[in-house]
């Protein structure tokens, strides 16, 4: 007996579909009766096939995308080259027992450390040959990022300012400076009596007490070379070891060490077969190390891999503190869209160290207990938060397990089999993820021929079931009108609140200079104010703005939904699929009252260049005599908020957005009874 494809399945289903809507179109007369059950199987129909169309394009994706994403320095670049044997054994030099002794330790061959080492976003691709690729800083960026280094030293000496005041630059960002301008720091050992101790010089500082800020910025552009740096790939050589080469070359790309490249904004690395050897790479279409969160874990740049059907996330997190706040947040707010099924594609990835699980509390000292123990109690993290998350998608990995305490080096009771076996565990538990989304969508399939079998054969809808659809349609459209649901001032708050969060997510004064400096937004940290705000006015969660706001009528309208089920058997298999369809409408109204925020405010705040007066006023707080009693944050915010509520006030803007697309909502929910 032939086994049937899914594509063949999908194919068959589409095509009687189709035959079913052409059907009871040709054959339908005109009455309210046949009026409202034609339309509402037809629309149930047509959704069916919309819905056929999605899963056919998911089970068509061959490799997958792995995405790593979580806080700076919990481990994410350290697991990444762990799992898929991006390391190697290196001879060093390590102090040991105050010994300086040579050994050898198993180092990654990516740029790892306590936090704040990998400068960009890195995508990881398996390949016929080895070689790194960037996409660059433009000239000007980098000028304005070098001009900021150089006001940051400037104004190391200062102790008297306020947190807001200072000027801070990411640790990443700084190295890479230092080493285009030839600014590196410098150390030497001084004895101290009997002791010995580290001073550290700056050649920064130096130049800067002896030429002043003017003189130090033109020497350190000048030292830069900018205009040369225009070399975007480099190739393995054959000169050297591989992997030393890759280890080697990407730290000196990630510390634009090497005079010839830019800072780069994204590094690709292509890794040959060669050194892939008993590596899972090439079973993904690429591994991504996203740049770690820092205090604004919802960010434009991961938006596109969270959406991606093609993409699983790996929400990395310690041990101790798993699920970690800033994973908490991303997760929470785009685990709200309840239509996306985002945690078929979401997986928490537990980093322990060591012993952790084994030192749970009612662990016993055993590791698979502890792991288990964790494990439950991040899922309940989640369900507390109002949050589906799947127990399953909760992975453990820990990447130096099985190494010596002093040095990286396999301990002696273990061996290659070992680390092997966690490494095959941890590959096959991401093919399960995989594995149980194409399940599900398999069974989906399933039950749409089940469901349209059911209404195929089917009577029309009897009288008493119409008039339960009519009196549902009027009930839903008394909710037509946000207006009567949500009181207007709830919207009064957006600003203030979009304005709170500037002010203390992007604390330090530099940063929303240098924010201004580029008309909204700062690569290097990747903000965009304008996505910001639309995060805000959307929701970071459910008890938040407009998810908050609208909660109750939306509830209300699903209600009205549900009861036509409860009440009515042949609606039993129309509704459902209605609802699902319903909370589709209700995710996009969030996200579509959001968009026009976002676009709204660039709108407002244009034009993004030196020839707006609004801009031009943030830029020149910088240095600004202030009155008694005045900030910079103070003076930026009140321009800001200023600019926000003139013309028509971005509060009522949003106001009349949100009641635009709930009407929407509404009339396409109603749509879907034949009505308008």
């Amino acid at each position: 007996m032939l086994t049937i494809t899914w594509q063949e399945e999908i194919a068959s289903l589409k095509q009687n579909l189709n035959k079913e809507i052409n059907k009871i179109l040709g054959h339908s007369k005109i009455n309210i009766l046949n009026h409202i059950s034609n339309y509402t199987c037809i629309n149930n129909l047509k959704s069916k096939l919309e819905r056929l169309d999605e899963i056919e394009k998911i089970l068509s994706i061959e490799k997958y995308k792995i995405a790593f994403i979580g806080t700076i320095g919990q481990g994410k670049t350290t697991a990444i080259c762990h799992i898929f044997n991006l390391i190697s054994d290196f001879n060093i030099s390590k102090t040991i027992a105050n010994k300086s002794r040579n050994v050898t330790e198993t180092k990654e061959l990516l740029s790892t450390g306590a936090g704040k080492t990998t400068i960009c976003e890195v995508i990881i691709k398996a390949a016929e040959k080895t070689y790194i690729e960037i996409e660059p800083y433009t000239v000007d960026e980098m000028e304005n990022l070098i001009l900021e280094f150089c006001d940051y030293i400037a104004d190391k000496g200062k102790d008297n300012l306020q947190a807001d005041q200072k000027i801070i630059i990411s640790k990443e960002i700084e190295r890479a400076i230092r080493n285009i301008t030839e600014m590196k720091l410098r150390y030497k050992t001084v004895s101290d009596g009997d002791k010995k101790k580290t001073e550290t010089i700056d050649p920064a500082k130096e130049e800067f007490d002896k030429l002043g800020l003017d003189e130090l910025k033109k020497l350190t552009l000048n030292n830069a070379n900018l205009e040369s740096r225009t070399t975007n790939k480099i190739e393995f050589d054959n000169q050297k070891n591989e992997r030393e080469w890759i280890k080697n070359t990407f730290a000196a790309i990630n510390t634009a060490e090497l005079k010839e490249f830019a800072i780069p904004r994204k590094i690709y690395l292509y890794v040959s077969y060669d050194v892939l050897s008993g590596s899972n790479l090439s079973q993904f279409d690429s591994v991504v190390d996203t740049k770690g969160l820092d205090e604004n874990p919802i960010r434009k740049d991961l938006h596109k891999y969270i959406e991606n059907q093609d993409t699983i996330c790996l929400f990395v997190t310690p041990f101790k503190d798993a699920p970690e706040a800033n994973i908490r947040k991303l997760i929470g707010y785009h685990l709200t869209s309840k239509s996306k099924d985002f945690h078929h594609r979401f997986v928490t990835l537990v980093l322990p160290h060591k012993n952790e699980p084994e030192r749970v509390h009612e662990s016993d000292g055993d590791r698979d207990t502890g792991i288990q123990i964790r494990k439950e109690e991040v899922q309940a993290t989640f369900r507390s938060l109002n949050l589906d998350f799947f127990l399953d998608n909760i992975l453990f990995y820990d990447a130096l397990r099985y190494y010596r305490d002093d040095i990286v080096k396999l301990n002696e009771i273990y061996d290659e089999e070992d680390v092997q076996a966690d490494k095959n565990e941890f590959i096959e538990a991401i093919a399960g993820v995989v594995e149980r989304r194409r399940n599900i969508l398999l069974e989906e399939i399933k039950d749409i021929k089940e469901s349209f079998t059911k209404i195929k054969n089917g009577d029309a809808l009897t009288e008493s079931e119409v008039k339960a659809i009519e009196n549902a349609i009027h009930k839903i459209k008394d909710l037509r009108y946000l207006n009567k649901r949500v009181p207007g001032f709830v919207y009064k708050d957006f600003i203030d609140k979009y304005i709170e969060y500037y002010r203390t997510v992007y604390r330090a004064w530099n940063t929303k200079h240098a924010i201004h400096r580029n008309f909204g937004y700062y690569e290097p940290r990747n903000i965009d104010i304008y996505y910001d705000m639309r995060v805000i006015a959307e929701g970071r969660d459910e008890n938040e703005m407009l998810k908050k706001f609208t909660k109750e009528a939306k509830q209300e309208l699903e209600n009205i939904l549900n009861e036509l089920t409860s009440a009515n058997e042949s609606l039993k298999t129309l509704i459902p699929e209605l609802v699902i369809q319903f909370n589709s409408f209700y995710d996009n109204f969030i996200s579509e009252v959001g968009v026009e925020i976002q676009y709204e405010a660039i709108r407002k705040l244009s034009p993004q260049n030196e020839s707006s007066e609004f801009w031009t006023a943030l830029i020149k707080e910088k240095g600004k005599i202030q009155l008694p009693g005045e900030t910079y944050t103070v003076n930026v915010c009140q321009t800001l908020i200023h600019e926000l509520e003139t013309e028509q006030s971005l509060n009522i803007f949003l106001e009349i957005k949100a009641g635009q697309y709930w009407a929407e909502l509404v009339t396409k929910t109603l749509s879907f009874f034949g009505e308008k």
